[in-house]
């Protein structure tokens, strides 16, 4: 039926101002479904566009013309992917409300150009896509129908408004048992990144983001925390390192990116294997939420797979609720035959 109504064309064959219609509706839905400011993305994404570097779609219906009036061609929607290495990532999708329809037609028509583009890259052994604004049941049929596995993620939202603002921290040093407590500036990429690959190893989370699995990309996914958008704008007045007494080695981190004025986001909670359970990643969680409440930040945000039951729980104690749920997707070639099924 979209075949009928809609063309899909190369992203790279547009300019911003065609396009700006559909950020400026995609930013005001962030805002209203996640409370997000999108902006500082929408403008990355921009720039990209304008540079004609951004792989992706955009669906556009056609007005025909006749020898009176011009034909036309109106973006209703677009998405694009980026390569790292052998691997793709589904980075957006997003169609003007008015033209989704209740079974997300549109969307799936879109999506489907972009999976069967990814998928005849040569050499790429792997796509992984999260798409926050989706309802599990929204795209689970293009996603399953091309063989991807899917991972229940929870996005909690934690109230900070309720209750007196807490004092500020007396020093920029705490302590909690054998641990001290720091801003983040102590701490490297590359020590950041070993303490990941071993609070992940056989992690659920690890299945989702393959950088979790090698030095290298969890070295890439620091980089891209504090310097790109996609999680918010990284805080790290607001993010904090545990130390072990006295070797000071590096047994935990909370980061945090800030998505709005005033909400936060975390994108990171990382203990090592050994000292979990312990309670520092809550003393950690805790003096990061001081440090916000005390700002004046009236809210702070976070996603978790729900299949980590030990984390959900943690963040429910400490008062986050359910905002809303969606799917992480996972295709990779091993796993699947010559037609992409399991």
């Amino acid at each position: 039926m979209m075949a009928d109504m809609a063309d899909v064309l190369d992203l790279r064959q547009f300019r911003c101002s065609q396009l700006d219609p559909l950020l400026a509706a995609e930013t005001a839905e962030w805002s209203e479904i996640l409370n997000w400011d999108y902006g500082s993305s929408a403008e990355l994404i921009r720039q990209y566009i304008e540079a004609r570097i951004l792989p992706g779609y955009v669906l556009v219906e056609r007005v025909p013309g006749d020898h009176h009036n011009p034909g036309r061609t109106t973006p209703l929607g677009y998405g694009f992917f980026i390569y790292e290495a052998r691997k793709g990532m589904i980075g957006n999708l997003f169609v003007l409300p008015a033209h989704r329809g209740t079974e997300h037609a549109a969307e799936r028509y879109l999506l489907d150009h972009i999976i069967q583009t990814l998928r005849a890259t040569p050499g790429l052994e792997r796509i992984e896509a999260q798409l926050m604004p989706f309802a599990p049941t929204a795209l689970a049929s293009s996603f399953e129908g091309n063989g991807f596995e899917s991972y229940r993620r929870v996005f909690l939202q934690l109230d900070m408004t309720a209750g007196p603002t807490p004092p500020a921290p007396a020093a920029e040093v705490d302590h909690y048992r054998g641990f001290r407590l720091e801003p983040w500036g102590g701490a490297s990429y590359e020590e950041a990144a070993r303490l990941i690959l071993r609070a992940y190893q056989n992690h659920i989370d690890s299945q989702i983001n393959d950088q979790y699995r090698s030095f290298a990309g969890a070295v890439r996914f620091m980089h891209n925390i504090a310097h790109y958008p996609g999680c918010g704008i990284f805080d790290p007045t607001a993010s904090f390192i545990a130390r072990s007494l006295p070797g000071a080695g590096l047994e935990g981190m909370v980061l945090v990116s800030r998505v709005r004025r005033d909400v936060a986001h975390i994108t990171q909670v990382c203990i090592q294997p050994e000292r979990q359970g312990q309670g520092l990643g809550t003393a950690l969680i805790r003096r990061c939420l001081q440090t916000l409440r005390q700002r004046g930040l009236r809210a702070a945000t976070l996603t978790v797979t729900a299949g980590n039951t030990a984390a959900l729980a943690l963040y429910r104690r400490l008062g986050f609720t359910r905002l809303s749920e969606f799917d992480a997707y996972v295709w990779d070639r091993s796993r699947t035959g010559p037609g992409g099924t399991p």
